[in-house]
């Protein structure tokens, strides 16, 4: 009963007034704290005014409270219903303030929660559980990513400024997963820079190019996949440890996935695949193909590789140069002329 719900918050308010007012009288007589004549006689007529009303809301919550014990069961259901409202919204301060966790668990806390869509609620322990299991795939293990994924949100907000459709910028999908995987992809790239300097290893070369196309015929042409699936192997066998193999693998399926969802959206979202194309080759030195030299050769061996699997040959609609890809390239002549 939504009567009771808020009744009983008026009641605590009112007694949190009083006694604050009581307090600040009794300290004036006590001398600790002097009010001036204007300013106590104004608490007084205050708290008079408050014990009256504070009364006469407890009445009426008593009246109520006589009624039918469905309606009390239902405002028991809806004060439950507020306090976990409560807990959830209060749940990024709560991580914050605990002392039992260190900074890089609360720091992967945070990320996560701004990960979670947001119909979706995780407790605390938990939350803390999942945390510490992302931390040791080493994609956040220091309080310094804090600012670099605000400093990423930040970049990817101020390359959306001119993308004329409003409504992409209500998905949760494009401003939250793009940053955070941004964030995840460059940590990856440094971790295994840093594992090459300490194993003494060959320096890191970059990251293989990928094409536009295996994107866009994605599901139509078993070339796209097949390429695809080669690219994701190349990249694996440039990590050194098994636990940024299998943060690759977990980055490669939401990279995928993102992708693949503006890709699907066609023209309407390709101010925004640039802005992600654009944070992945600062970020994490991720660049697509854009030379048709190149992706015309890469496809001659990606046909000669897969005709050894006894695949079926390309979609009628394939086309190495994708709208996008025209798109891209152009956006990049007209910086280039700027600059």
């Amino acid at each position: 009963m939504k009567t009771l719900v808020a009744l009983e918050h008026l009641i605590k308010e009112n007694e949190e007034r009083v006694k604050l007012q009581t307090r600040q009288l009794s300290n004036h007589e006590s001398g600790e704290r002097k009010l001036s004549r204007v300013v106590k006689a104004s608490i007084e007529t205050s708290l008079e005014e408050t014990k009256e009303v504070l009364a006469k809301y407890k009445a009426e919550l008593e009246e109520l409270l006589q009624q039918d014990r469905a309606e009390v069961e239902e405002k028991e259901r809806l004060q439950a219903a507020i306090e976990r409202k409560k807990y959830f919204d209060n749940q990024n301060l709560r991580i914050n303030n605990n002392i039992e966790i260190s900074s890089d668990q609360k720091l992967e806390a945070m990320l996560i929660l701004d990960e979670l869509p947001i119909d979706i609620n995780i407790d605390d322990n938990e939350l803390i559980d999942i945390a510490t299991k992302s931390l040791e795939l080493n994609l956040t293990n220091h309080i310094e990513l804090n600012e670099k994924f605000v400093k990423i949100k930040q970049e990817f907000q101020s390359l959306l400024r001119g993308c004329k459709n409003e409504k992409l910028k209500e998905i949760g999908l494009l401003n939250v997963r793009i940053p955070i995987l941004i964030l995840h992809f460059s940590t990856l790239v440094e971790n295994i820079v840093d594992a090459l300097d300490i194993e003494n290893k060959p320096a890191f070369k970059g990251l293989p190019r990928y094409e536009d196309w295996w994107i866009h015929e994605l599901w139509r042409s078993h070339q796209a996949y097949f390429a695809l699936y080669k690219w994701r192997e190349i990249i694996c066998n440039l990590c050194i440890t098994s636990i940024q193999k299998r943060a690759w693998f977990k980055i490669f399926d939401q990279w995928v996935f993102i992708k693949k969802t503006l890709d699907d959206k066609e023209e309407l979202a390709f101010e925004y695949t640039f802005a992600f194309d654009a944070l992945l080759r600062k970020h994490a030195n991720l660049e697509e193909e854009l030379d048709s030299k190149n992706l015309l050769s890469m496809e001659a061996i990606i046909k000669s590789i897969t005709s050894k699997e006894n695949f079926c040959t390309v979609g009628r609609e394939h086309d190495v140069t994708t709208l996008y890809l025209k798109f891209k390239r152009k956006k990049l002549e007209e910086q280039d002329l700027k600059e």
